[in-house]
């Protein structure tokens, strides 16, 4: 564990996600500044897109960067011929996953609060910060799962870009056609939408089955990673 968080402090991937990120946060909060709006949801809705879509793919690609990298620089051997133990590797990647996950989330939305609420001030808007942190707790819900299954794909791809390819694919190409199926809505991104809209306040009423088709997802994957990882050979 201690070794995936140095790869997180020193490598230039996270550092230049969370920079990305921040810039889509800052923006949010110039387009609400000189938009002129006096309306507490313009800040809200800015932040929503703006932050919390930059914070989803920010995630992805860290979960998807923490395996990935190791087979683009050919030091996935190295790794486990230092420490052999795979499900204990396999367990560390997933955890970091969602810790980078959730420091992204967390410092990227208490900068992009601060200026969206600044940015209403300025144009007498009522504050929007309560709704603001209500919209980030969505965030703080979906991105952690979107890091560890992400990381699993990279796993069952053995590959950066192939991973990075599979999760953009998972989350906005995929999710779209698994609406259209007679079953009902499996898609994963439909389901933490759902969650998200409990939190809000907005619904209640098919929470249980959107945590259901979360856990599915999560457990598949990781499942099906896992297995992969420790069970076959790495090349």
């Amino acid at each position: 564990m201690a070794a995936e968080l140095k790869k997180l402090r020193f490598l230039p991937t996270p550092r230049w996600t969370l920079v990305v990120c921040l810039g889509l946060g800052a923006m949010g909060a110039l387009i609400g500044l000189f938009q002129g709006s006096s309306r507490a949801s313009t800040y809200v809705d800015a932040g929503e897109v703006l932050t919390g879509v930059g914070t989803i793919i920010g995630s992805i690609v860290l979960g998807v960067w923490i395996a990935g990298v190791e087979y683009g620089q050919n030091t996935m051997r190295r790794a486990l011929a230092a420490d052999p133990r795979r499900g204990r590797l396999f367990a560390a990647k997933v955890a970091t996953a969602v810790v980078a996950s959730l420091l992204l989330t967390l410092l990227v939305w208490a900068v992009s609060v601060v200026l969206l609420s600044l940015a209403a001030s300025l144009n007498d808007a009522s504050s929007p910060t309560r709704d603001l942190l209500t919209v980030s707790a969505k965030s703080f819900v979906a991105n952690p799962i979107y890091a560890a299954i992400g990381c699993a794909v990279a796993l069952l791809a053995r590959s950066m870009a192939g991973g990075m390819t599979a999760m953009l694919a998972l989350v906005f190409v995929l999710g779209t056609a698994l609406t259209a199926l007679p079953i009902g809505d499996i898609s994963l991104g439909s389901a933490l939408r759902e969650i998200g809209r409990a939190i809000e306040g907005e619904s209640g009423q098919e929470v249980g089955y959107a945590v259901r088709v979360i856990l599915v997802w999560t457990v598949i994957l990781l499942t099906a990673a896992w297995a992969r990882f420790t069970r076959t050979d790495v090349t």
